[in-house]
């Protein structure tokens, strides 16, 4: 708890009021003003000290006090009290003798109660700070205006002489007001407040605060210091001493007190410090050691101060005194800001080198002077481009002079010629001793003897002046050496060629600029420089680029790719993870040094964990995968130098560690916030708002959050904010192709017009809102520049972030579910309603509502897509003019009728098929704008449990995406949620409290994940364990399947005898249990499928029979026909063929029941995939392309990027056959652009097998490059112990 003084003084006061017409402060003064600086300063933690005339003033019978200083001050101890103490009545006393005091409860301020008067309130507005003003002007809430960000503090303390008069002294303080604030508003400086002490006052200013951020903050803080220093000192009579003291930290920026009465200030600990340094060091320009490294000031304007004790500072660091700008008596030397790494080689730079190159060879050939400028922002890699260029140089023998210049340079007067020259003239590294005769070795024979003396104020030499000089005025001497330089450069050249490397050239003086256009144009020589394109050049440096000699490059970001593999080197590994790449890429936008300091801030942070390639294996603990997902991602970023002899890392992220709340690095967020401070006060409130929401972001959310907005204010603001790149608006041609790059198939899926306008009345509904967000990214922005979205949200204080991460979620939480053409419903079905009955009485949520009424999004979904009513059917099959007898003597007999059925329904006008038809699924849009930012909102507002149900839809939404490896992030984060599991069940106890059903759910879902992975133990442990929960136990032994297949059989049959139940009288949670259970079973059966033992089989048969039961007891038509896919797919592994075409046969015919609805479209492109596959496997691949080329179509239009690559896998095999390599090619170019970020381990085999065959067997077709196959073999597939992906490579790589 932080400790409280008090020092409470009384008597009469006086007020000043000081400044000019723009900016006006208030000064309180008199005796009793210093009596309670005294008193306060007397008193020590949670004490409370009187000034003497305040104790004076007091009732004294009524307390007990301790003297302190005789006729100073006293400390209270106690009070007498001796009656009962009635506090209202004694303040009702004390009233009478305060008759302006406020006894209102709303304000006590009666500024604030006043009519309007237009006067007035000019003259109040010169008492508030000009950032204040505008956000105030803006209507920007209170609750929004403050900030927790890094400033830099100036304090100035002014002790006058005792004998100095009070009206000399506030002519004194005016004038020292007037000159501080306008010495420091040049530099983003605000003179915040003064304080009055006896004979004395101080100005506290502040630079960095909100809209006011500048680069060089603390250098120029320093130098406005220095200034203010001085002009106290020799302007102002009667002052004793002046002190000055600088800081920068952290700070609250922002409102503080009562509603009744805010204020404005800055809080924290560099405050306090700032107050404890004027006391420690009198006198002095002081600063901290942080203002000091941040100043980027030469080492030689500081001197080191003596650690001193502070008043409730423990550690105050080290101190420096400022003794201001001094010129340094020496030339600058030579060096360039970086080296060249031969580890890291130059990357996507090829371009900006080719450049260099040209300009070389046309200096060489035509012997005329080049210069090539090459120009971008901060961290772009300038400076490594330079350390390139001068390895090039020097490996070619040329002659290379590099120098690096600093902002300070620009005001010293032919510095970098200067610098340059003692570089030529190899005098900058040589003892001073030596300088000058080693100068006259370099100038004998080139520069006659009497002119050597021109040269003594340049290198700091002493040649005897000759009588030639002596007469020459100071532009004759200035032209001469200039002829001297130009004569000795052009002598030089003719032995060896000649490069200028100038780092920084935008700080270079005018004299220097104007040197070099004339030695351009006169000598052939090579001049490579930098430059940041913010600075504005001086009218010589215009000129000097307008040359035809001249060629400015700019440098571009690196792109995506290169940009990664900067991260490995950085980090040491070959590969990263998937949320580190996001991570990087969002922060970083190509900017390298971006990416270096992110990467070292991770590393100095601890939050990566780092594994030896070669000892990744099989895991049999989920904790343990993280290494194995990488394993199957390293496809993406290959290594650098990766000798069969060095040993190769990957990285991967510790699990309780969210990347999305790591702090930026201090260098980092300054570029950001200045940056951001360049906006206009309703831009900064808008960016603030759209950082709580994420990287990418809708603008209806946006709104919300920014009370009184309308639409046209916002899309104002978007549109400014657009234009200058800080905001770009999402487009689709960031997604995948919408047309199939394959060739055309025989049915066309007809996309009809847009729907006509909703009525008002839906447009405000939770649907209709959920409907927009789905709509194409019209209405969809992301951040364009890099760090601003993370350093805008980092300035929120802490429980502002928590406000309006909660409202994002209170918006959010109704739109958590699949898009309208997938008619909603959870991404794991039945969701909601399996847990509601426990999150209802838990009451552990603030926002997340799991009733059974649930919102009005939540009935419709739900009843109308998974619990479909009798009625709703038959009404549906009248509408189709059939009856179900007519669907069911439509049974179709072959394959042959079954296309030519799916072809007839496809091609019919009918409403239902347009409902299917016009509007594309876009549950990929929810997952990225719905359900990722809701687990984050959750997770920073400490709602674990909200957080845990929606890691679990997000997973189970990236799993429907076929993106397994964002699935594995999701359940990695949700079991750090968990926490870590006990060696011992009985001890199991989860950190979050979940239901039984969500405990399954993670379990499947984590099955799935492992399955895809390639992780066959853990994936079948898992799925056993949630069957366990969903009390459908698997058995383990010969005799537990014998005897539960009995079972099995023996339920079915009785079933089967039972006329079916309504699926509307089935509890929703029991659903929720049957969906979870065939699917758990279906993972089994295809996870025992792999292996080729007796017994894998008889589980197998038993996990097939278990899900045809269920899938049957689920009463959901197009569960059934997957099920009879899959029970025909297993029949044809096993070679059982009798049943394999029966169940194809089942499948077919319950597929007329399920034509126009979502999920049964999906059924259907499932089982034309199986016939496909049966097709290529009897021979018929005419017939097994076209199947392919339909169910391609399906899959395609209602994007299931999984079951499509199944597809074109089938298709690939059967023109393969067929020997139709062309079509092979375009196949497997569409199925890369599928798989190739879905992390599959499985899929990617597969594809790289083919690709191997294509190679082996057509005609030398290449579709990726035979080495990445390699790689993918050697170094990113799992060795399971069945070997199944190994399986599927290994022959073509023998035949290779």
């Amino acid at each position: 708890m932080q400790s409280t003084v008090f020092g409470l003084s009384a008597g009469r006061i006086s007020q000043v009021i000081v400044g000019d017409e723009e900016r006006q402060y208030l000064l309180v003064i008199g005796r009793d003003v210093d009596d309670v600086q005294l008193a306060q300063r007397l008193a020590q933690a949670n004490e409370i000290v009187l000034s003497w005339n305040c104790w004076k003033l007091c009732e004294q019978y009524m307390f007990e006090v301790e003297i302190m200083k005789e006729d100073e001050a006293v400390k209270l101890r106690d009070m007498r009290i001796i009656d009962p103490f009635d506090f209202d009545e004694h303040f009702d006393k004390c009233l009478d003798y305060l008759p302006h005091y406020r006894t209102s409860a709303d304000t006590l301020r009666t500024a604030l109660e006043l009519d309007p008067d237009f006067a007035l309130e000019q003259t109040l507005r010169k008492h508030i700070m000009k950032n204040l003003l505008k956000k105030i002007d803006e209507g920007q809430p209170m609750e929004y205006i403050s900030e927790f960000r890094t400033v830099t503090m100036v304090l100035v303390s002014l002790e006058f002489h005792k004998t100095a008069w009070m009206l000399h002294l506030c002519h004194l303080i005016q004038e020292a007001a007037l000159y501080i604030s306008t010495v420091i508003e040049k530099g983003g400086g605000q003179l915040s407040r003064i304080f009055m002490f006896e004979k004395g006052c101080m100005f506290l200013c502040v630079f960095g605060l909100p809209g006011d951020k500048k680069p060089d903050e603390c250098a120029y803080a320093l130098e406005s210091s220095f200034s203010i220093f001085s002009f106290c000192w020799e302007n102002l009579a009667e002052t004793k001493l002046v002190s000055i003291s600088i800081t920068n930290g952290p700070v609250f920026c922002g409102m503080i007190g009562a509603v009744a009465r805010h204020e404005y200030t800055v809080i924290g600990p560099k405050v306090s410090l700032v107050a404890r340094m004027i006391t420690a060091y009198p006198g002095l320009v002081s600063c901290d050691e942080v203002t000091y490294l941040r100043s980027m000031l030469p080492a030689y304007n500081f001197k080191k101060l003596p650690q001193k004790m502070m008043k409730n500072i423990s550690n105050p660091g080290k101190m420096y005194e400022y003794l201001g700008h001094r010129r340094c008596i020496m030339f600058g030397k030579r060096h360039l800001a970086r080296e060249r790494n031969k580890n890291h080689p130059l990357l996507d730079r090829e371009k900006e080198l080719e450049a260099f190159q040209m300009a070389w060879q046309e200096c060489l050939h035509q012997k005329k002077g080049q210069a090539v400028l090459y120009e971008g922002g901060k961290g772009c890699g300038k400076s490594q481009l330079l350390a390139e260029i001068n390895f090039l140089a020097h490996k070619e023998q040329h002659r290379v002079l590099p120098l690096k210049l600093k902002e300070t340079d620009f005001k010293q007067c032919f510095y970098a010629i200067q610098t340059l020259m003692a570089i030529f003239f190899e005098i900058d590294t040589c003892p001073a001793y030596y300088r000058q005769e080693c100068l006259h070795k370099q100038l004998h024979g080139m520069v006659e003897e009497t002119l050597h003396c021109l040269f003594n104020d340049l290198f700091f030499v002493k040649f005897p002046l000759s009588f030639e000089v002596s007469h020459m005025d100071d532009l004759t001497r200035q032209k001469k050496v200039k002829a001297c330089f130009f004569q000795v450069l052009q002598e030089a050249v003719r032995e060896t060629p000649l490069i200028f490397l100038i780092d920084e050239a935008q700080y270079m003086d005018t004299a220097s600029w104007e040197f070099l256009e004339t030695l351009l144009s006169t000598v052939p020589i090579i001049m490579v420089m930098t430059l940041t394109p913010t600075f504005t050049l001086c009218g010589c440096a215009q000129h000097f680029l307008q040359s035809s000699q001249a060629v400015l490059v700019p440098i571009l970001k690196l792109a995506a790719t290169s940009l990664l593999r900067m991260a490995c080197w950085e980090l040491g590994v070959v590969s990263i993870p998937q949320e580190l790449q996001i991570y990087l890429l969002h922060r970083c936008f190509g900017n390298p040094l971006y990416c270096e300091v992110l990467c070292q801030d991770l590393l100095s942070k601890d939050i990566l964990l780092f594994h030896d390639l070669q000892k990744v294996e099989e895991n049999s603990k989920w904790e343990n995968l993280s290494a194995n997902a990488m394993k199957s991602t390293m496809y993406g970023i290959f290594p650098a130098g990766s000798e069969e002899d060095h040993e190769l890392y990957i990285c991967t992220v510790k699990d309780d560690v969210n990347l999305d709340t790591v702090l930026l690095p201090p260098l980092l967020k300054e570029i950001a916030v200045n940056q951001l401070d360049q906006l206009s006060p309703a831009e900064q409130l808008l960016v603030k708002c759209a950082a709580v929401i994420g990287h990418s972001f809708h603008i209806d959310l946006l709104q919300h959050l920014l009370p009184g907005w309308n639409k046209n204010k916002l899309l104002q603001v978007l549109r400014a904010l657009v234009d200058i790149h800080v905001l770009c608006w999402i487009n689709k041609s960031q997604e995948l192709p919408a047309d199939s790059i394959i060739v055309p198939s025989s049915i066309k899926i007809i996309e009809q017009i847009k729907e006509e306008k909703k009525k008002k009345s839906d447009a405000d509904s939770p649907l209709s809102l959920q409907e927009e967000l789905s709509l194409p990214q019209t209405e969809v922005l992301e951040f364009g520049v890099p760090l601003i979205r993370e350093a805008a949200w980092e300035l929120w204080p802490k429980a502002q972030q928590i406000a309006l991460h909660l409202e994002c979620a209170y918006f959010l939480q109704d739109l958590a579910c699949r898009c309208g053409s997938c008619h909603g419903g959870d991404f794991v079905p039945f969701h909601r309603f399996a847990i509601c009955s426990t999150k209802s009485c838990n009451g552990t949520s603030r926002f997340c509502s799991y009733k059974d009424t649930g919102s009005v999004l939540t009935q419709v979904i739900t009843d109308k897509l998974q619990l479909p009513s009798p009625q709703d059917s038959f009404q549906f099959q009248t509408k189709s003019f059939r009856s179900q007898e007519a669907f069911t003597s439509e049974h179709c007999r072959t394959e042959e009728e079954f296309l030519d059925q799916v072809n007839r329904k496809l091609s019919q006008d009918s409403p239902e098929k347009d409902m299917l038809t016009t509007k594309p699924c876009h549950c990929e849009d929810i997952l990225k704008l719905v359900l990722s930012p809701l687990t984050h909102h959750c997770l920073v507002i400490g709602e674990t449990t909200c957080a845990f149900y929606y890691l679990l839809e997000a997973a189970a939404a990236s799993l429907d995406l076929s993106d397994n490896y964002m699935a594995f992030l999701y359940l990695k984060k949700a079991s750090s949620l968990l926490g870590q599991p006990s060696a011992f069940s009985f001890l199991k106890k989860h950190k979050v409290k979940i239901c039984q059903f969500e405990e399954a759910t993670f379990c499947c879902l984590r099955s799935e994940v492992c399955f895809n992975m390639g992780q066959i133990t853990l994936a079948k442990k898992l799925a056993r364990q949630a069957l366990r929960l969903l009390k459908r136990n698997f058995p383990w032994t010969w005799f537990g399947v014998l005897f539960q297949t009995f079972l099995e059989k023996y339920w079915r049959s009785c079933s089967l005898s039972q006329p079916p139940n309504n699926p509307s009288e089935n509890s929703k949670k029991k659903l929720a249990v049957l969906q979870q259970q065939v699917h758990c079973l279906s993972l089994l059966w295809q996870l025992y499928n792999l292996e080729t033992t007796a017994s894998s089989h008889r589980f197998a048969c038993l996990a097939t029979l278990m899900q045809k039961n269920s899938a049957e007891e689920f009463a959901n038509e197009a569960q059934v026909v997957c099920t009879y896919v899959a029970l025909s797919q297993f029949s044809q592994n096993t070679g059982d063929r009798d049943k394999w075409l029966h169940c194809e046969q089942m499948a077919i015919q319950k597929s007329s029941l399920c034509w126009f609805s979502r999920e049964g479209l999906l059924a259907t492109a499932q089982l034309m995939q199986a016939l496909a596959y049966t097709k290529l496997c009897l021979g018929h691949l005419d017939f097994s392309i076209k199947l392919g080329f339909q169910a391609h179509e399906i899959c395609r239009h209602l994007k299931k990027p999984a079951l499509e690559n199944l597809v074109l896998s089938v298709l690939f095999r059967s023109a393969f056959l067929k020997k139709k390599f062309d079509l092979c090619v375009h196949v497997l170019e569409r199925q890369w652009v599928l798989i190739s970020h879905g992390h599959d381990v499985l899929g990617l085999a597969c594809f790289y097998s083919a690709c191997l065959d294509l190679l082996l067997y057509g005609e030398g077709l290449l579709c990726r490059p035979f080495g990445e196959c390699l790689h993918f073999i050697q170094h990113c597939l799992p060795r399971t112990p069945s070997g199944i992906s190994l399986s599927t490579t290994s022959p073509r790589l023998a035949s290779w």
